[in-house]
């Protein structure tokens, strides 16, 4: 930033409120059916006036490959550079428009604005048409002033092989570079030559190129609206890219293109996440200095005063999924110290001698079928799809030997209960093999609760549970550590913004320690403990921290609190520690006390979601409340369409609701000088 707005810890301001909302679910009286860089002006206002300084985004770069509404999630991005076009604000250009579109485009606007979600697929094609309409306009004046071309020179790194990579999907109607030809297989200089050769292909990118130079202004000068207001804005970083994206084409050797990159179970995922992307060549980024994560921070300090650095973890081992699987269960942790033969047979367990296969290849009898499909489907699950093998034992056919080949199933009407047995079948082993070695292994996560496991006598048993937790809780804590301490310095030094990392999930004890030494702040929900207790104790909660109340990929706090009687009704009794039984539904009072206990610890940053804010009050929260989600991580596809309920306007003009706001935060922890 060109200016002296500072986010620091022990500053001046200890302690600081904000509001998390994505860019996509803001409504204001000017939008085009979705949020816009514009509408973070509003937003600002109204969390200035309601005592709030910090505003938290999801990520906001392009995310088009699929070309229709699987786009709508803001974290599968085809460029970490690249701002996504559909948060153009066309309106400052409508008056260069004719007659005739600009009486369209009022007409369509209206009508967007009118939903209650966001269609995404219209909205994105309608701005498209008229930021190509604006383009014909004013495009060759714009890109011909000194402004536009000292943009052009410090970003051209990134944004002509960006401009390149969205001209040839478009071509070809599809982000697969493996269908463009030879030619185009790989981004080169070579290929940008090649494609402004021709005018009406010149004209494609530079409209690219055009639209992201309007994308930079006006979040530039939104961000300095905000900043006006005393608001800093925090923006998020996406832990990875697609593998059909910009970045891969322009870049293949600095990512694992065979591997996916996920999240083991827990609590939103019991078969583990598969996000689907490739996961980081380390080594291979560590030869530059890690340049591409250094660049890419850079960039996001062009707009940003602290960050959400999304799955930390990731940069201590990452979650590493085979490209022919589906779900997340057959994954490793990677790096990690795999395990030979001889030291699994040390803990008591006959590996070789029972033969390999019986730990590392799908265990399936009669009774495993029957339990997974019904007995009644035994014949027919076993005609179709296995192979007998003597010994009671079966394999899966070579047409479905794999999730992936599983998958495509769904193609040929087969119903989802045999598909989701299927996969089921291939996660029937106690072992996974080293994604480098094959003479290397992992315990396959969540073991003891697969039919392989039991299947063995109770000695056995014994000795893969003291294996597996072995293995699991502690061998490669001070491995991983070391691999943290070579990713996250250079990533952090490269610029001022404040971190925070989204540290959820399998966290190994050691994690804690390593952001404390590097100034990386924490994040904290209550109700998703990282140790294993009942909830997270906020009495706790270190400064070095940000607390909330809900995430994009939980649930709001409304919907929390109907969805386990018991949890709630203890956590009525022995957390907020009020008395009785627990009321059906959240309440204002509820969610207000809540709330008000986030706010009151020492956490540096207590950034509430917008629906937890809006629920405070009865006039402001809608009636369902699963209307308020954001997205739900168990569908691997989910439509990102959440919109707010009300327009800023409103929300600012509402003295009555920003006075609520300001008096509540005054009166807790929040409005302390000093750090406690």
């Amino acid at each position: 930033m060109d200016n002296n707005f500072v986010l620091r810890p022990h500053g001046d301001k200890p302690y600081h409120t904000g509001v998390a909302v994505p860019i996509f679910s803001l409504r204001t009286e000017t939008d085009f059916g979705i949020g816009q860089f514009s509408d973070l002006k509003i937003l600002a206002k109204f969390a200035n006036q309601s005592g709030m300084d910090i505003i938290q985004l999801l990520p906001v770069n392009d995310t088009t490959i699929f070309l229709n509404w699987k786009d709508s999630s803001p974290y599968r991005a085809v460029s970490v550079f690249a701002l996504h076009p559909i948060y153009l604000d066309l309106s400052p250009f409508i008056g260069k428009l004719t007659g005739a579109e600009q009486k369209s485009f009022a007409a369509e606007k209206e009508s967007l604005n009118a939903l209650s979600q966001i269609d995404y697929e219209k909205t994105l094609a309608l701005k498209w048409n008229y930021a190509a309409a604006i383009y014909k306009k004013i495009g060759k004046t714009t890109l011909d002033t000194a402004d536009f071309k000292t943009f052009f020179e410090k970003n051209q790194g990134w944004l002509k092989a960006y401009a390149a990579f969205c001209v040839l999907r478009d071509k070809f109607v599809s982000a697969d570079s493996s269908l463009w030809g030879k030619n185009f297989a790989q981004y080169s200089e070579k290929v940008w030559s090649v494609l402004t050769k021709d005018d009406k292909t010149a004209e494609k990118l530079n409209l690219q190129i055009f639209v992201q130079y309007l994308l930079h202004l006006q979040l530039k000068d939104a961000v300095e609206y905000c900043h006006s207001l005393g608001v800093a804005v925090k923006g998020d970083i996406s832990v990875g890219v697609d593998r059909k994206s910009s970045d891969a084409w322009a870049n293949p050797d600095i990512f694992n293109m065979d591997m996916q990159a996920g999240a083991p179970p827990d609590s939103f995922s019991v078969v583990g996440q598969n996000w689907e992307f490739p996961t980081y060549n380390w080594d291979k980024m560590a030869e530059t200095g890690y340049e591409w994560w250094t660049h890419r921070m850079t960039s996001m300090a062009e707009y940003f005063d602290a960050y959400r650095l999304d799955h930390i973890l990731g940069f201590f081992r990452i979650w590493e999924i085979p490209s022919t699987a589906v779900r997340g269960l057959l994954g490793h942790f990677s790096p990690a110290l795999a395990m030979p033969d001889w030291e699994i047979e040390n803990y008591g367990i006959p590996f070789r001698w029972w033969g390999i296969d019986r730990f590392v290849e799908p265990f399936i009898k009669d009774w495993v079928i029957d339990e997974i499909f019904g007995r009644d489907n035994r014949d027919y699950i076993i005609t179709t799809f296995l192979d007998y093998t003597g010994n009671g034992n079966y394999r899966l056919k070579e047409f479905i030997n794999t999730q992936r080949k599983v998958e495509n199933l769904a193609t040929q009407n087969v119903p989802d209960w045999q598909i989701d047995g299927l996969y089921r079948l291939h996660e029937n082993v106690l072992f996974v093999r080293d994604h480098q070695n094959q003479y290397m292994y992992h315990p396959r996560i969540k073991m003891t609760e697969t039919s392989s496991f039991r299947e063995l006598g109770d000695e056995f048993k014994h000795h893969l549970e003291r294996l597996y937790n072995d293995y699991f809780y502690g061998r490669n804590y001070g491995f991983w550590e070391e691999q943290a301490y070579k990713k996250l310095p250079a990533i952090k030094k490269a610029t001022t913004m404040l971190a925070c990392g989204e540290d959820l999930g399998m966290v190994p004890e050691n994690v804690p320690n390593v952001m404390w030494n590097l100034q990386i702040l924490r994040l904290i929900i209550e109700r998703m403990p990282a140790d294993g207790d009942f909830v997270s104790d906020l009495v706790y909660t270190p400064y070095l921290s940000v607390v909330t109340t809900s995430s994009h990929d939980t649930t709001p706090l409304r919907m929390w609190w109907e969805e386990d009687r018991a949890f709630t009704q203890r956590y009525y009794n022995h957390v907020m520690h009020w008395i009785g039984d627990a009321p059906q539904f959240a309440e204002p009072e509820i969610v207000q006390e809540i709330v008000r206990r986030n706010l009151n610890t020492k956490a540096m940053l207590a950034i509430i979601p917008i629906q937890d804010w809006l629920d405070m009050t009865r006039e402001m929260r809608i009636e369902n409340p699963a209307d308020e989600r954001i997205n739900n991580p168990e569908h691997t596809y989910h439509y990102w369409r959440y919109r707010l309920p009300h327009h800023l306007e409103d929300l600012s003009a509402n003295e009555g609701l920003t006075n609520f706001y300001r008096d509540f935060i005054m009166n807790t922890r929040r409005s302390s000088l000093t750090e406690e």
